[in-house]
């Protein structure tokens, strides 16, 4: 026994290895597919010079060598892709990592939430693998829906809550004040108002009492596990938004009933069931989630898997009269929207729609076979834009989201202590420092995220336009969108700045700036007593010559086209203070 435990992992000869000349070549290997090329080729030759069945067998092969050509232009594509992929999120952590006066922490936490990168993990630089390759093409027709008529409730709400309803344009709507109204039951009312909205109850003979019992499931979805941030007033809140950004611009008149229904849909179940934590979490735990979706956009996964079983419930599914094919659409638009809020994909989706609308050989031709090819792209940015939006709302609303997404993470950042695991990025509860933090999301996310929305929709108006003065038709009083969310970036950034402490400062307690500071650091902005060089942090004078001294944030800086002046992965590239400013300069 001694003897064998000693020779047997020096064995050579085991009868279970494969020899490295018979080990099977990899079929999609480029120059795999090459050499079976050749040889197929080869092989046609030499059937065709015999005459018995060389006419049928050449045929044979001849339709095998389209087939693995074919293959072989597909592959390569796939590869250049994915390549291409891997390439955008190295440049967008170089970038993050590269800028100055940020603290490494947000850095970090820029890099591990927005690029496929896993916290506390050997990065490779192995091209990603497709879960598809698929792209459907739909047609559609511009329908007008902007004068569609408010209708009545289908739920009855109190008067306060049905007031808050009657004003659902509002970008600064009280979603918690709502919420409250409601006795924490959002959804009900808020969704089928919306719906009504757009005629879609009539459109789609939806079932107003499944609809009820349906929200009702989504809204205990969303408080399953008591998330102080990821529950069903951040679904309120995107849904509001969603609704917001497709109705105020306009870009509902250019999408098919269905699309709205779907996107509408998306937005209410895109993080129901949200655990609390982040997918690196659950993949550094490996959680039952992150077995079954294969660590893959696990909770992304999870919320649209678990929003399709909900209409399996008995009275539950409201879109139970939808024709087959309406069905399949909404379910592909829904499944591609949620997935698309997956944080990691951020940079990759920026960068796609950017090189679609500004780079240097587009034609307006161009865009307008663009969007009308590529659809769900369009509505999967504004989704994503809607969920990540709070920072554009009014400072109350933004501090409250902010303080709440903060207890999360402190919670995830207490289970990873007790689990004996290192603390993701802004999950310390002794270390965060929370203004930090904030100014790095607006500068390097926010900031160019909806710039870019907003030029997507200043290009889609334009392009309907000229469509329509070619067509011999009255085209509208073209005019660019209104960006609200500009002047609530520029002056939420300025209030985060005014709390950054100071480097030859101790942080605040837990990194986070107390209640009461704000409010002092508010009321003295607004007292004209005292001079504005004393008002930068609330806490003591800023020092000469300091770089927030020198730059004050003004309305994002546009291009010649409309569009913001962005850098080439959709964030702003330079080294300096000046570039992660909401003014997003090159």
């Amino acid at each position: 026994t001694s003897h064998n435990m000693d020779t047997a992992p020096k064995c050579q000869n085991n009868e279970n290895e494969v020899p490295e000349d018979k080990v099977k070549p990899d079929p999609l290997d480029p120059k795999n597919i090459a050499n079976s090329i050749l040889r197929l080729e080869e092989l046609k030759k030499a059937t065709l010079a015999n005459t018995k069945h060389q006419h049928d067998s050449g045929e044979v092969l001849e339709q095998a060598l389209s087939i693995l050509r074919h293959t072989e232009s597909i592959i390569s594509s796939i590869r250049r892709a994915s390549v291409g992929m891997v390439s955008e999120d190295i440049e967008a952590q170089t970038m993050i990592s590269s800028v100055e006066d940020t603290p490494k922490a947000v850095k970090e936490w820029l890099a591990a939430t927005f690029t496929k990168q896993i916290f506390g993990r050997r990065q490779t630089v192995e091209p990603p693998k497709f879960r598809s390759i698929v792209q459907a093409v739909r047609a559609s027709m511009y329908v007008d829906k902007i004068t569609r008529k408010t209708s009545q409730a289908p739920v009855d709400v109190s008067p306060a809550a049905r007031m808050l309803q009657e004003d659902l344009n509002n970008w600064d709507i009280d979603v918690f004040k709502y919420d409250s109204l409601t006795s924490s039951k959002p959804f009900r009312g808020l969704f089928g108002e919306v719906l009504q909205r757009y005629g879609l109850v009539k459109r789609f003979k939806i079932n107003l009492h499944h609809l009820e019992n349906y929200c009702a499931l989504v809204e205990n979805g969303y408080n399953l596990h008591g998330n102080p941030y990821h529950n069903a007033i951040h679904g309120a809140d995107v849904l509001i938004t969603t609704h917001n950004l497709i109705s105020s611009t306009g870009f509902a008149a250019w999408m098919t009933d269905i699309e709205i229904l779907a996107l509408l849909f998306s937005a209410m179940i895109h993080d129901v069931e949200h655990t609390g934590t982040t997918n690196n979490f659950h993949i550094c735990t490996s959680s039952p989630l992150t077995i079954m979706y294969n660590d893959r956009s696990v909770l992304e996964n999870h919320h649209i898997s678990s929003a399709y079983r909900y209409l399996d419930q008995p009275e539950a599914n409201p879109f139970e009269k939808l024709s087959k094919d309406d069905f399949r659409e909404m379910r592909g638009i829904a499944v591609e929207a949620v997935l698309g809020t997956d944080m990691s994909a951020h940079f990759t989706q920026i960068k796609n729609m950017q090189n679609a609308l500004f780079n240097p050989s587009t034609t307006k031709k161009d865009i307008a076979a663009f969007f009308s090819v590529n659809r769900n792209t369009a509505m999967t940015l504004i989704l994503h834009c809607a969920d990540i939006s709070h920072p554009t709302k009014t400072w109350d609303l933004h501090k409250k989201w902010t303080d709440n997404l903060m207890e999360e993470f402190f919670c995830q950042g207490d289970k990873e202590t007790a689990l004996g695991l290192p603390n993701s990025p802004l999950c310390n509860r002794a270390e965060t420092l929370v203004p930090e933090s904030q100014v790095g999301f607006i500068d390097f996310i926010i900031v160019p995220s909806m710039n870019l929305l907003g030029d997507m929709f200043d290009a889609l108006l334009l392009v309907q336009n000229e469509e329509a003065t070619a067509a011999g038709n009255k085209p509208s009083n073209y005019k660019k969108v209104d960006r609200p969310w500009d002047n609530r970036l520029a002056e939420n950034r300025k209030r985060w700045k005014e709390l950054v402490t100071p480097k030859d400062e101790t942080p605040a307690v837990n990194g986070r700036i107390k209640e009461e500071e704000a409010e002092s650091v508010q009321e003295e902005s607004k007292s004209p007593s005292r001079p504005s060089s004393q008002r930068n942090s609330g806490t003591e004078p800023p020092r000469p010559n300091s770089k927030s001294q020198r730059h004050s944030p003004s309305e994002p800086t546009r291009s010649l086209n409309g569009g913001p002046k962005l850098g080439s992965n959709g964030a702003t590239p330079t080294n300096n203070e000046q570039s992660v400013s909401v003014e997003a300069t090159p």
